[in-house]
């Protein structure tokens, strides 16, 4: 009997540890950021509702009645929802809905380094680049590549068309980005300035949007590195990675930023790859999404609307 009541606790703790291990695993964190819905009423009432319960405000601009509020005597990141000011705003009659901003993850997508190749380009790491030209360098496969000799001599180079980074910035003083940099169409939500420099760590952690820029847009025949995809696009700079949590309003407001000058959004990152992590957009996320295709596309203006491109990421067995 007593060895029967040691086993049933050792099977109850065991089970009390998974729980606390899955409850730690999936615990949120909370930002000092709200997502508010007005009634009615333009900036000005936002204005008003912001200084009368101690908050600041930005603009969404793509969201007709929904602003940002944001409070500075908040801690940035905590386990627990801040139910006071929540409430607070929601009690007023001219707030329709106040949400909290839950942080979450976002990682970046990568590459592996390849074997040099020789291919007769002045651009010194050109022979690296297999995806554009395969000759069957490293015992590839001849021609498995994405094709683009045949569409640079149709004329298809990315002239015309502007390519939004959204990630940890990018380096648009790199003299091989610096000639097809986009500054207009650029903008850094991580730090809320038009200069979306990545932050470099020793590591060079930060150089992931760089490098998706490059990839994109790097000049060809200027004995620099080497060549982007659509070496005569424009690329413009969405920093949004390079803070300690994602939240709804930054995720939305990167992919609905400039739809009028942006041509094709490219986001080389999403949610942890861990096999046990289902997770995707949020309510203002999606929003800005639909808005993309319903509103851009059924104006008068001649722009067609943007095209969004997600990285998808490749599982390896271990």
């Amino acid at each position: 009997m007593k060895g029967g009541c040691v086993s049933q606790w050792k099977v109850a703790a065991g089970l009390l540890f998974c729980v606390m291990v899955f409850a730690s695993a999936k615990r949120p964190v909370f930002t000092n950021h709200f997502l508010v819905e007005l009634h009615k009423g333009g900036e000005e009432e936002a204005r008003q509702v912001a200084a009368e319960h101690g908050f600041g405000v930005r603009k969404i601009p793509f969201a007709e009645g929904f602003y940002h509020f944001y409070h500075n005597g908040l801690v940035k990141a905590k386990r627990r929802r801040s139910l006071h000011h929540k409430q607070q705003l929601e009690r007023d009659p001219r707030v329709k809905m106040a949400l909290q901003q839950e942080g979450f993850h976002r990682k970046k997508r990568g590459y592996r380094d390849i074997n040099e190749i020789d291919i007769n380009m002045n651009d010194p790491l050109f022979t690296k680049q297999w995806y554009l030209i395969n000759t069957g360098q490293a015992d590839g496969t001849p021609g498995l590549d994405l094709n683009v000799a045949e569409a640079w001599e149709l004329g298809y180079t990315g002239k015309g068309v502007t390519i939004g980074i959204m990630d940890d910035g990018i380096d648009y003083l790199h003299p091989d980005l610096a000639s097809n940099y986009n500054a207009e169409a650029s903008y850094d939500f991580s730090s809320n300035d038009p200069y979306p420099y990545p932050r470099y760590t020793d590591d060079w952690f930060n150089s992931h949007g760089t490098r998706c820029a490059g990839e994109v847009s790097a000049a060809a025949n200027n004995n620099i590195c080497g060549v982007g995809v659509a070496y005569n696009s424009k690329v413009a700079g969405i920093r949004m990675l390079d803070q300690p949590f994602m939240t709804d309003i930054i995720e939305a407001s990167s992919i609905s930023h400039m739809p009028q000058l942006i041509d094709i959004y490219s986001a080389s990152w999403g949610p942890t790859d861990n096999g046990k992590t289902v997770d995707g957009p949020r309510e203002l996320t999606l929003q800005a999404m639909a808005d993309g295709v319903n509103k851009v596309k059924s104006s008068l203006s001649p722009h067609p609307g943007p095209t969004l491109e997600w990285g998808a990421q490749k599982v390896e067995k271990r």
